[in-house]
């Protein structure tokens, strides 16, 4: 590592590495050594297709890095999609973070390669029995739930089961939403839906404007301008600041091959985020604080 986090104890609680179905920059254990190297608090290890919690635990036991390794269930057709049985074995085994469908949900804002069929509300637009016993199962283990790649209406569902029963609920990269139609969640949307227990997760990703190669081919000209020229950071920051930084965290989405090192990745998107007037003890507290609030048992 050559930059020093500016950032000490800061989370990534949002990052892919290998092993994985796709390719990835780091595996794990590399991805922890930097991160440790760089000063950093802890990761959030994700995967579209499998449960990262085997691989989390032993690297957490048997690397002679100093980083904390928290793990998801990603609720994909792979793990048997709104599975129940997969939450609860992914508690027991000391999972932090229950994520909908992402690559299969049917409002997938993005084109992932895999069938989109994973719908979480019924015919009077309501969550299915199944999807609140998950949200149910999820939060009396002590999880949080993860809002995935599932559409807007479906993320209003899910904020208002996870806070009604007293849990925590991220709302996962809410600019992206705008890839389906130019609008998505909106800046004002989101301060609608901030309360007690409900985060959102800042991904640096979506500022990149290379995300459009993954927009669906029927999204409008309207989802790639909102994509284009820094409108995308822009909206980061206004979501900041529309909800305020007790309600935010700060991650990559990165360990894509051709990405930046993700402890790099997020250590730019912090100076940026300065840069653009987010003060340095918002920035502290999104990246350090909340996440201990909500990982750090891991």
């Amino acid at each position: 590592m050559d930059t020093q986090h500016p950032v000490a104890g800061a989370w990534d609680t949002h990052v892919h590495a290998g092993p994985d179905v796709t390719d990835r920059k780091h595996d794990i254990v590399e991805l922890a050594r930097r991160a440790a190297d760089a000063g950093m608090g802890g990761l959030v290890l994700k995967n579209h297709h499998a449960p990262t919690t085997m691989a989390a635990a032993l690297v957490e036991r048997a690397c002679d890095s100093d980083i904390r390794l928290a793990s998801t269930v990603v609720l994909n057709r792979s793990v048997g999609g709104i599975n129940i049985d997969a939450v609860i074995a992914a508690a027991r085994m000391g999972a932090s973070r229950v994520e909908l469908p992402t690559m299969t949900a049917k409002r997938n804002m993005l084109e992932q390669g895999e069938p989109k069929t994973i719908d979480l509300l019924n015919g009077n637009d309501e969550l299915k029995d199944g999807v609140w016993s998950v949200i149910s199962e999820t939060v009396n283990d002590g999880m949080v739930v993860g809002t995935g790649h599932i559409g807007v209406e479906e993320v209003e569902a899910v904020v208002d089961a996870v806070t009604e029963v007293d849990g925590e609920v991220i709302v996962t990269h809410p600019e992206f939403h705008a890839a389906r139609d130019g609008v998505g969640l909106t800046p004002e949307h989101q301060a609608r839906l901030a309360r007690d227990g409900v985060y959102f997760e800042r991904c640096s990703i979506v500022s990149d404007e290379t995300v459009r190669e993954l927009f669906l081919p029927e999204a409008p000209e309207a989802a790639h301008d909102a994509f284009a020229d820094g409108a995308m950071f822009d909206e980061i920051v206004a979501g900041i600041e529309a909800t305020g930084p007790e309600h935010n965290l700060l991650s990559t989405d990165y360990g894509q091959p051709g990405r930046m090192s993700p402890p790099d990745a997020l250590a730019a998107f912090h100076a940026d985020l300065e840069a653009a007037g987010i003060p340095r003890a918002d920035i502290e507290q999104m990246a350090r604080d909340n996440p201990e609030t909500i990982f750090g048992g891991a």
